[in-house]
């Protein structure tokens, strides 16, 4: 009822009757003893809103045109608001369904579900992960999920896995119904470790403009150009270029597109090369083609090469050719330890010197690389064929006979070890 004093109209009729009619006054008296007690009830507090709803749980569903679910969300505790419309949750758990069949599982430390499952804010350690036989798995901090259009975007430090292929970037998209990732603002491709091994532990790490995953057939292609950098524990580092890549997160196998260029400034190295493929799982960089390198004050040529990285061994595949200031060698195959400097030579070694035009043939040649850059080999035993060209000198009181045919210098037999 409305307080008195905030009625003067009823007030005005009340006293009205009391002039007018005096045997009424009992009435108009009791009237206005009503009125009077009206006006003394405490006013009514002003309406509150309405508090949110907390349930013990939350179990979400929605199916498509005929009855399959297309996704379900539950919870162990949601508060909802229905002037919001909107329910926080923690601890939720998420199933996307493709032809009613598991797809995806996702979970979140917290989330917000906006109009009954419209978009879905997640926060807190955000996990995705793709089902089946090879497995991948998705991480960030905070996403927004919108189920209709079966989008997510990850907004902040996605991290996507599989197998050994790890790929990180500051944004992301997965478009679940194409089985798509974009991976945005500097991806990030290497191998995958334990989380504990520090950036100088060797890794090659390869950054690129933008990277789209599809996730189902493994594909993987890049906008360039690409900059891999690996850090050694000496704080020295590798730089490798390419002007794109793609690869197959499935065979864990990642290609450079020509020219690829590698530079190794600690040993003043240098590596210029065609199409080159990266093995994730077996840390191996291999090429084909012809390639041509420098070493310090060495040239290297070579068809095809193979780099071990956790052997630290670099093997030229054939037609290796090496040059140095004062001799050369041409193998079969060559090898190279850069942890110990042991260099060999295998295949039809032919090792030519300056000095004396020395010419050494054998199956196998060893060397070391000095600190000066240079390899000096050593024969490491078995058949060797050394020739050697000696100038003799002219006999006492001999004369220069003039143009002519030159006497040929002496050659010594071949020396056979």
């Amino acid at each position: 009822m409305v307080p008195f004093d905030h009625a003067p109209g009823l007030g005005a009729i009340v006293m009205g009757w009391k002039r007018r009619n005096p045997r009424v006054g009992c009435c108009a008296g009791l009237l206005g003893m009503a009125v009077a007690l009206a006006g003394c009830q405490p006013r009514p507090t002003p309406e509150q809103p309405a508090q949110p709803f907390v349930f013990r749980s939350l179990n979400l569903q929605q199916r498509d045109l005929v009855g399959q679910l297309t996704w379900s969300l539950t919870s162990p505790e949601a508060r909802y608001d229905l002037g919001r419309k909107l329910a926080q949750t923690r601890n939720l758990q998420g199933v996307v369904f493709d032809r009613g069949r598991p797809k995806y599982k996702l979970s979140a430390t917290s989330a917000t579900v906006l109009n009954d499952g419209a978009v879905i804010q997640l926060e807190g350690t955000i996990q995705l992960q793709r089902l089946g036989p090879q497995p991948l798995t998705v991480l960030a901090s905070r996403a927004r999920w919108y189920p209709n259009d079966q989008l997510i975007v990850l907004d902040q430090d996605p991290v996507a896995t599989q197998r050994n292929l790890r790929l990180s970037a500051q944004r992301a998209r997965y478009l679940l119904q194409s089985n798509k990732l974009e991976l945005r603002d500097h991806p990030l491709l290497e191998r995958q470790s334990d989380g504990k091994a520090p950036r100088s532990d060797g890794t090659l790490r390869l950054q690129v403009r933008s990277a789209d995953w599809f996730t189902e057939t493994g594909e993987l292609t890049s906008e360039g150009p690409v900059v891999g950098v690996r850090q050694l524990p000496n704080n020295q580092g590798q730089v490798l270029t390419s002007p794109s890549l793609k690869g197959n997160s499935l065979r864990q196998m990642v290609s450079l597109s020509a020219p690829v260029r590698l530079v190794d400034r600690g040993r003043k190295a240098t590596l210029n090369a065609l199409e080159t493929t990266i093995d994730v799982g077996q840390e191996l960089i291999a090429s084909s083609l012809p390639f041509d390198g420098v070493l310090n004050q060495s040239q290297v040529f070579g068809v095809g090469f193979q780099i071990f990285v956790k052997r630290q061994l670099a093997v030229v595949s054939s037609h290796c050719l090496l040059k140095q200031p004062t001799d050369s060698l041409q193998a079969e195959r060559c090898l190279w330890n850069w942890s110990t400097n042991q260099v060999k030579a295998r295949g039809q070694v032919i090792l030519k010197r300056q000095a004396n035009s020395q010419i050494t043939k054998a199956e196998r040649i060893d060397g070391r690389l000095g600190s000066n850059g240079l390899v000096v080999f050593t024969s490491p035993g078995g058949r060797v064929n050394t020739q050697l060209q000696l100038k003799t000198k002219p006999a006492p009181g001999a004369r220069a006979t003039g143009p002519g045919p030159k006497t040929p210098a002496a050659v010594g037999p071949p020396i056979q070890l």
